[in-house]
Order: C-alpha cells, then sequence, then structure tokens
C-alpha cells in the first residue's frame, strides 16, 4: 500500500505538471494569434487560412475564433464543425456582440481568463476548456480577441498516450479533472467512461474536500461509479479545477490474495511473484520519481528552467522566423551578488532572487519567456520585438530592481543588475539552433557592462555601439 501510495503521488503530480504546461502553451498560442491579427496586422485575408491551420497543429489547441471590437468574427478555424459547438444565431450572426459573456470579458479589467465551456450547438457532447484574451493598443484601447477553444476529448487522447507508455492504473483506476463551481467531470479516463453530456453531480462536493495543494492519499468511495480507491486530489489552475487520480483498492491487495493462495500450493511459486511484483513496483517508482524531479519550472524563482528555456525558445524562434519579425534576448546578471551572500547568507541570497522571480515576469509582455539559468543569471527573450524597445525594456527592469528593498530578518537588502542585449540575426533564426550564439553576444555585452560600472544596460556591439546609462 505504502508503495502504491508513493507511485500514486509521483504520477499525480506528473500529470498536473503537464496540464498546467498544456495551459500555458494555450495561452501563450492565443496571445500571438491575437496580436498577429489585431496588433501587428502581420496576418492578411489571403492568408489567415492557412495561417490558422498550422497554428491548430499543435496539440493544445482545438479551434480559435478572433473577432473585433464589435463581437464580430474576424477569422475562424476549428478541428471540429463550429456549428456543433456555438449557438445557430451566434454562427448566423458571425458575431459575439449579443452574447452576455462576449460583454463581460469585455468590461474586465484583465486581458486574460480561462473558463470551461459546453456546447450550446448540434453537439451537446462538445465541452472542455476556453481560453479568452483581450488584445489591446499601447493606450489600453480595445481592439478585440481571440477565444481558443481545448476539446476535452483531446485531454482524454493526451491521458492515453501516457497510459500506452506505461503509467498503466489497472481496469479499476481512473484519472479525472474535476470542475469546482459546476461540480461535473471535464474529463476521464479509465474505469467508468461515461458517454453523453455531462451535469452537475452533487456526490463530486463529497470528495472535493480531499482536494490540497499537496499530493497526499486518501481513502474515498467515488461518488461516480461506488468503487473503493486510494487517490490524490489536487489543486489546479488557481484553484479553477481539481485533477484526481485513484486506484482501485482490491486491484492493491490482489498481489496479496495472490501470495496466500501461492503459498498454499508452493513456496517457490510465492517467491517468484512476490520478486515480480516488487521489480515492477520499483522500477515505475524510480521511473516516475525521476519524471518529476524533471520538472520545468525552477523550485527556487518559480521561473522557466534551461531545458524548459530551450525547448521554448526553438519553438518561438520557428514562429518568429516565419513571419520575418525581430526577436531580443536580454541577458541580466544580479551585481555582487556574493557580498549579499557574504552579508546576509545563502537564506539572503535566496530572498533576493526570489523577489526577482516575483517582479521580472510583470515587468515583460505575457508573451516574452523568462528562464533562470543558473546562479544570479537571468534571461529574457523578447519576439517581435525591434531592439529600441528591447533596450526601453531593458532599462524599465533596471530601474524597478534599482528600487527593490529585500526585507530580510529585520534588515533590508538592497540591488541592482548588469544587462546585455542581442538581437537574433535572420539565419539564427531560420536555423533555430543557434540561439546559443546571440545569448553570447548578449553575455558579453553584459561583461562590459560589468567592466564599465555595474547596473547599467549594454548592447551587443555588433548591434548597436550604444550603452544605456542610468539616468
Amino acid at each position: 500500500m505504502r508503495e502504491a501510495a508513493r507511485i500514486l503521488r509521483n504520477t499525480t503530480l506528473l500529470e498536473a505538471e503537464r496540464f498546467e504546461t498544456s495551459l500555458d502553451a494555450m495561452g501563450y498560442q492565443v496571445r500571438l494569434i491575437g496580436n498577429a491579427f489585431l496588433l501587428n496586422h502581420t496576418v492578411t485575408s489571403e492568408n489567415k487560412d492557412r495561417f490558422l491551420d498550422e497554428e491548430l497543429k499543435q496539440d493544445w489547441l482545438d479551434g480559435v475564433i478572433v473577432f473585433d471590437e464589435r463581437g464580430d468574427f474576424v477569422a475562424q478555424r476549428a478541428l471540429f464543425p463550429l456549428e456543433n459547438a456555438l449557438s445557430a444565431s451566434t454562427i448566423t450572426q458571425a458575431s459575439f456582440r449579443d452574447r452576455a459573456v462576449f460583454k463581460q470579458l469585455r468590461l474586465r479589467e484583465e486581458n486574460d481568463s480561462l473558463f470551461y465551456w459546453q456546447s450550446q450547438g448540434t453537439d451537446p457532447n462538445i465541452h472542455g476548456f476556453a481560453m479568452y484574451h483581450a488584445v489591446r493598443d499601447a493606450k489600453g484601447k480595445f481592439l478585440g480577441g481571440v477565444v481558443g477553444y481545448f476539446d476535452s476529448r483531446s485531454m482524454v487522447e493526451i491521458f492515453r498516450k501516457l497510459n500506452d507508455k506505461g503509467f498503466y492504473l489497472g481496469s479499476g483506476g481512473a484519472m479525472v479533472v474535476l470542475d469546482r463551481d459546476n461540480c461535473i467531470q471535464l474529463t476521464r479516463v479509465g474505469a467508468g467512461i461515461t458517454v453523453g453530456p455531462l451535469h452537475f453531480n452533487p456526490y463530486i462536493k463529497e470528495v472535493m474536500k480531499y482536494s490540497s495543494d499537496s499530493a497526499q492519499t486518501h481513502q474515498y468511495i467515488s461518488p461516480i461509479d461506488g468503487t473503493s480507491r486510494i487517490g490524490v486530489f489536487l489543486n489546479l489552475s488557481h484553484y479553477k479545477w481539481v485533477i484526481a487520480v485513484g486506484l482501485a483498492k482490491h486491484e492493491i491487495l490482489f498481489g496479496w490474495y495472490m501470495q496466500a493462495f501461492c503459498t498454499a500450493i508452493a513456496l517457490i511459486a510465492f517467491i517468484i511473484t512476490q520478486w515480480s511484483l516488487l521489480n515492477y513496483v520499483h522500477a515505475n517508482s524510480l521511473q516516475r520519481a525521476q519524471l518529476v524531479k524533471d520538472a520545468l519550472r525552477d523550485s527556487l524563482t518559480g521561473l522557466a528552467n534551461r531545458r524548459y528555456f530551450d525547448e521554448q525558445v526553438r519553438n518561438i524562434c520557428r514562429v518568429v522566423s516565419r513571419r520575418r519579425q525581430s526577436l531580443c534576448m536580454l541577458n541580466i546578471d544580479l551585481d555582487y551578488f556574493k557580498k549579499i551572500n557574504d552579508n546576509f547568507g545563502h537564506s539572503g541570497g535566496d530572498e533576493v532572487l526570489r523577489r526577482v522571480g516575483q517582479i521580472l515576469p510583470g515587468l515583460v509582455r505575457g508573451n516574452d519567456i523568462v528562464a533562470r539559468l543558473g546562479g544570479e543569471e537571468f534571461v529574457v527573450v523578447m519576439p517581435f520585438t525591434q531592439p529600441d524597445y528591447a533596450k526601453e525594456v531593458a532599462e524599465r527592469i533596471r530601474v524597478s530592481f534599482a528600487n527593490q528593498v529585500v526585507d530580510f530578518q529585520g534588515r533590508q537588502i538592497s540591488f541592482t543588475a548588469s544587462f546585455g542585449l542581442a538581437q537574433m540575426t535572420p539565419d539564427e533564426l531560420n536555423s533555430c539552433d543557434d540561439f546559443q550564439a546571440a545569448l553570447d553576444r548578449a553575455d558579453q555585452a553584459l561583461y562590459r557592462a560589468k567592466r564599465e560600472g555595474r547596473n547599467r544596460v549594454c548592447v551587443a556591439s555588433n548591434n548597436q555601439q550604444l550603452i544605456l546609462y542610468p539616468t
């Protein structure tokens, strides 16, 4: 039972990380599409269908609708017939302008929203997640928005692929995503799969009491199929949803029942069965522990780690190259960080790094990539960005860092940073794997900033002979 609980916790953490990563990728893609249509106008009426077809080849987007400030459709594309999911009036008018949800979203101050959706069209079985992104100009004027759809059946297929690769929960095991507000199953893989439209289930509230931010195991009886299980209930997406993974208790104990039977027949059969069971459990435990260890986020700052950074930069280079746009890299290194560790200890240095992880994403755009490369070194990748604007962003970050004060054990820690900025060349963007050359140029500019006094922004010499000194 202890070994099964350990496997269950590791599996749940892995599935939750994959789920959240898919939602992050979906949000990034929706923002990219909205900016291309409504802000940068890089997509024209002639190539819009081809553009959206390419975007829908990704695993985390099944449909997309772009609309203007009045709610009228600018472009739409989906892997399923839209009339199956949208109401007849919406399809006929090709507009969201009369929809209450559009009016609510437009009036909200935030630009992004994630919510559950269920078909209002001819097929009531279609349901899933919807990602809304509002596009605004530099003055905050509402230009329109994008709605991206992710069908729950696509999430089922993702979970099933993992099942086929060795994450088998047994015939009585189940993996579900639950909507906390509506008390319904969004996605279910395993025993007791239901067919047809989903409805409110009051019994789901009974198991919601087990949901938490820590992967603790609980014993419960499923309100869906009545099976006695041990399971983990982990909060997702700021407590909007809960992922639950359960193993049937009778299957966990099956090996021990067989032990008693085999002992009565022959001692050798018992030894072989026990060895096979322990070897299987141990191998799967090591596999899942390794996958959890290879998580894509830096544990201290919450930013992307180097592995995730490399993967995302290659993807965004392809997009930027295809659009024939500019991409800039900003290398950041905290000044005199060793002195901070010497004066305040490594705990004080960790507090400074956490503060950087908290404020840095808010100083850049939502589709920029922010990562910690190691130690006190950070990097910001700015796609679709010209060097002049990238320098303004770098200066804004520099000023913000210089104004920060970190309270630590009754003492205050101030810090500054040096910055190196470089622009990728068209040849580097085309190859996708040559981003390291631009990163090296940014690093050289950073070292120049260190030599010339720190707390300043330097631009790579082959881009511009320019140094931005603090005012």
